[in-house]
């Protein structure tokens, strides 16, 4: 059986990932691939998934269960450990998997709230490694904002969030596709940047 692809697909809240990676998986399938779409964290799996989950969307739950930027990144990156032997498993079986955010999503927003770089970058390193990374970039669609969200609410932070993305991009080679242009000539750019992995 021939290994599955893996590919993650990063940029900020409401930028229009899952439109994409779900446009994707489909575009794959109709290419007689078997794909799967998988969204980090993978907040239904216990212990670190039902934590995060409220952590992001519940500010009494914040309050009550307050941790540093370096405790909830652990929690992040152990999440995605957590998940790796069935990950593995699945592309093993000739299965692409299409990831909205992984570990860059993780070290971008560790930086954006004060993290140091060294740390969240080891905190991951043992991680599997995509065979793709691609960047969405630009200005984030404001119809997509999540009330009460953590990482949302705060223009600002969002606008620092999207540079350390930018950061991480030109540090580790991630590939760029421009997000603000019709859905469809975004899946195009994006179909084009996955042409070499067969």
């Amino acid at each position: 059986m021939k290994q599955g692809k893996f590919i993650a697909i990063y940029g900020i809240n409401g930028i229009g990932k899952t439109t994409q990676v779900d446009l994707l998986v489909e575009y794959l399938k109709g290419k007689g691939m078997n794909a799967s779409r998988l969204k980090y964290p993978v907040y239904d799996l216990e212990p670190e998934g039902p934590f995060i989950y409220k952590y992001l969307r519940e500010p009494q739950f914040r309050s009550e269960h307050e941790l540093s930027t370096h405790e909830l990144q652990e929690k992040y990156a152990e999440n995605r450990r957590r998940y790796e032997t069935v990950l593995k498993e699945r592309l093993s079986s000739g299965e692409w998997i299409v990831a909205e955010d992984y570990t860059g999503t993780g070290i971008s927003w560790g930086l954006t709230w004060g993290g140091e770089l060294d740390y969240l970058e080891e905190i991951n390193r043992d991680l599997l490694k995509p065979d793709l990374e691609i960047l969405m970039h630009g200005s984030r669609f404001l119809s997509a904002i999540e009330k009460d969200h953590r990482n949302e609410m705060d223009g600002e932070r969002i606008i620092i969030c999207k540079n350390f993305h930018e950061l991480l991009a030109d540090r580790h080679g991630w590939l760029k596709i421009k997000a603000n242009q019709e859905i469809e000539e975004v899946q195009k750019d994006i179909v084009e940047k996955i042409t070499g992995l067969r």
